[in-house]
């Protein structure tokens, strides 16, 4: 087995893993909510958008691995490299997202109606004495997600092996 086909291999290995990445996300994600045991109040993920855009970003960054994980085993052209791009972008921002309202999620609980102290013990680190599963699940999405992240970028820098090196 030559360089070329040894980086061809990694590369396509982490496409793979890639799509199955952004699927896992995306379930874990979706099935993210949880109703509080003192009363009907409840999280879920569609309760707030970053999370809903997590879920259609990384379905959308699924379908764009696997067209562009079909394109790079049968055509290598420039949609490989644009649906890369597009893939890596929608990875990122969506774990960044996610990271991120994970912090601020109480803050938004106490204006939507919710208890105003248990918005306040998430603030804290509290809240997820309340909403484990929810919380766990919010993130290890993101974790999947930024894993998934990783690997389109490692399948992106293997992608064109054969180009680097100083041999064409």
């Amino acid at each position: 087995m030559t360089e070329v086909d040894l980086a061809r291999a990694v590369s396509l290995f982490f496409r793979i893993a890639v799509v199955g990445l952004s699927v896992a996300a995306a379930v874990v994600m979706a099935t993210a909510s949880q109703v509080f045991p003192y009363g009907e109040v409840g999280v879920s993920y569609t309760r707030y958008s970053a999370f809903v855009y997590f879920v259609v970003a990384t379905v959308a960054s699924a379908v764009c691995s696997a067209a562009a994980l079909y394109l790079s085993v049968f055509k290598r052209n420039w949609v490989v490299t644009l649906l890369d791009v597009v893939t890596m972008g929608l990875l990122f921002s969506a774990a960044g997202a996610v990271f991120a309202v994970r912090r601020m999620a109480p803050l938004y609980l106490g204006v939507a109606g919710a208890n105003v102290d248990v918005a306040g013990q998430w603030v804290n680190g509290g809240f997820c004495q309340f909403a484990g599963a929810f919380c766990w699940r919010v993130t290890t999405s993101a974790t999947i997600c930024a894993f998934a992240a990783g690997a389109v970028s490692v399948a992106v820098l293997t992608k064109d092996a054969r180009y680097r090196g100083g041999k064409h």
